[in-house]
């Protein structure tokens, strides 16, 4: 019997891919406590990727970076963030949303080692700092993950204002076409939320029209975290991210997802619709550099290589 750790969301979407076994085997990883190796892991890291959930129930993905000390463990249960000593652009829509919804999904990404943690928790305000309880915590494979080296830089200003709309201009669509690497939130439909990462060769997502991206599911650890809270609630929330041009974009709307027949021995032959409802970009992360060093060798090749 598959354990009750995974929703019906996810359930199914195991189910549909044949791949409940696996799943089985692999929620061991999922534990409510941060293990001491990924304690010290999480407290050295410049940022994180964070969901959040708006006043509409619309999900948002944002990046936090801070100087060293701004985000730590202080037990296996609990992760404090202190916002005094965060460094990307305060007008994020993150810090609003978890004053109505105290809930969110955190990333732990280290691009150069191709390492990353999630972390699933509930946020507790406790005077000058943020207290985030753990609820569900494992590590994540290293594929599909561009190697980049990161580094942190000191306390920007930030002076440009927020942009948003709701289709893609062309600006976003050229942005879009080149990435490798974006971020993904999502909801179980209740209090919990979820971050996590895609990676693939330039060209990965696929641009149908100005409001609605399509994208592959590449083989992964056969949980389907994200694709099982697709199907129990469809809001999702993407974010890219641009180091160099120090910018975010962040887009919010819907997801679906569909079974296709695979084309290739890469090809899942899964993959999900999002279909934007709003996005907002920002001057942002202004306080890191980023330097790009390889393609993950499980990227599945590109459709124009």
């Amino acid at each position: 019997m598959i354990p009750s750790t995974y929703h019906n969301g996810e359930l199914e979407m195991q189910q549909k891919a044949g791949e409940q076994i696996a799943a089985y085997h692999n929620s061991r990883m999922l534990v409510s406590f941060i293990t001491h190796g990924a304690a010290n892991y999480i407290g050295k890291q410049p940022f994180f990727l964070a969901s959040s959930q708006d006043g509409q129930g619309r999900i948002w993905t944002s990046v936090i970076s801070g100087q060293e000390g701004f985000i730590s463990v202080i037990d296996e249960e609990t992760i404090q963030l202190i916002p005094e000593l965060v460094h990307s652009n305060p007008a994020d829509v993150f810090w609003q949303n978890i004053k109505l919804h105290p809930f969110t999904g955190m990333l732990f990404i280290e691009p150069a080692t191709r390492r990353r943690y999630r972390v699933n928790g509930q946020i507790t305000a406790d005077k000058d700092r943020l207290l985030i309880s753990v609820q569900q915590a494992y590590a994540n494979c290293p594929k599909y993950i561009q190697r980049r080296s990161v580094i942190r830089g000191k306390k920007p200003v930030y002076q440009n204002g927020i942009t948003t709309g709701r289709v893609l201009t062309d600006e976003w669509i050229s942005w879009i076409k080149a990435a490798d690497t974006f971020f993904v939130g999502s909801s179980n439909g209740g209090q919990a939320l979820d971050a996590s990462h895609r990676g693939g060769n330039p060209g990965f997502v696929d641009i149908l029209n100005p409001s609605t991206l399509r994208i592959p599911d590449y083989q992964g650890n056969s949980m389907y975290n994200t694709l099982g809270n697709f199907l129990s609630y469809p809001q999702a929330g993407l974010l890219f991210v641009d180091f160099q041009a120090h910018q975010t974009l962040q887009l919010t709307g819907k997801a679906s997802v569909t079974q296709e027949i695979p084309t290739s021995h890469e090809d899942t032959g899964r993959y999900w619709t999002f279909t934007i409802d709003e996005w907002v970009s920002l001057e942002n992360v202004t306080d890191i550099a980023s330097t790009f060093i390889d393609y993950s060798p499980f990227n599945p090749s590109s459709k124009d290589e």
